[in-house]
């Protein structure tokens, strides 16, 4: 009755708005639940939409895409490999190439957007794929996006040489599960293409665990060199549990690991083995 009252007395668009952040606001149980209510990230308008944009700034990312002037000293050595996870038609990438030709770019998307935005930038790497090793790891506002981010971290770092750079997080202590929701002309930089409707785009989102992230990267070598604060862009919603930082951790030399490793021993024999043990057992 009362969703009938309000239907006759608000415009129709007032309703879909409310509708929209009804969606927006509601939480799931669990990723596969949130992720059968809304198509996943790759949905093919949003995919065409993103490359035909990306295809207008061409020559120009510039003006469009700037790296986080905190990741640049990771590449201050004469050549590397260099891989953006969630990089979409590898405008990042370009803009860091112009900085260090000497250094390989490669992009990680969903196949379809990596098989379409090959033609744009030949001299970038696309793949749907992590490649086997790789110097620097970066992403940006894209493990929110995943079933099992942690998962996919503790990957890209067996595989990273030297530093890994996480921009644009979800961090929060409560896991949540959600569905995003924007216009299509919200996404991407640049000149609006001809030929698309502004239409709605739906797909799951989930919170991660800054402390995990952390504790991944310590048990994979890696310790955490900074950590920027308040940068919140890839936030979504009015959660006051949600808060954004960036990133980066830098692998530990292999002095440093085996000291590392020494110091944990001889705490754990402390702790298990008391002296007066060790002496009678000596």
């Amino acid at each position: 009755m009362l969703k009938r009252i309000v239907r006759k007395v608000l415009p129709n668009a007032a309703v879909a708005a409310i509708n929209r952040w009804r969606r927006r606001e509601r939480s799931y149980e669990s990723w596969s639940k949130a992720a059968a209510a809304a198509p996943e990230y790759g949905d093919k308008d949003l995919t065409a939409f993103r490359i035909e944009r990306s295809r207008l700034i061409v020559g120009q990312e510039e003006s469009y895409a700037q790296p986080p002037a905190d990741l640049l000293p990771a590449m201050d050595v004469p050549s590397g490999r260099f891989v953006d996870f969630g990089g979409s038609a590898g405008e990042m990438c370009a803009v860091l190439q112009k900085q260090f030709p000497a250094w390989s770019f490669t992009v990680v998307e969903t196949k379809s957007m990596a098989d379409a935005a090959k033609v744009l930038r030949p001299a970038i790497s696309y793949s749907d794929q992590l490649p086997a090793e790789f110097d620097v790891f970066y992403s940006s506002g894209t493990l929110q996006y995943l079933a099992d981010p942690e998962q996919l971290w503790r990957e890209a770092l067996s595989r990273t040489t030297r530093c890994a750079y996480l921009a644009r997080n979800a961090f929060s202590s409560k896991k949540r599960f959600t569905i995003q929701s924007s216009r299509l002309f919200d996404n991407g930089a640049g000149p609006l293409p001809e030929g698309f409707d502004n239409i709605e785009i739906r797909y799951p989102h989930r919170t991660i665990s800054e402390a995990s992230l952390t504790e991944i990267a310590d048990q994979m070598g890696f310790d955490l060199a900074a950590r920027f604060e308040g940068r919140n862009s890839g936030l979504i919603g009015t959660r006051t549990d949600l808060y954004g930082a960036d990133l980066l951790f830098k692998r530990r030399q292999p002095d440093v690991v085996q000291k590392t490793k020494r110091k944990k021993g001889r705490l754990l024999r402390a702790v298990f083995f008391p002296r007066s043990l060790r002496a009678a057992a000596d």
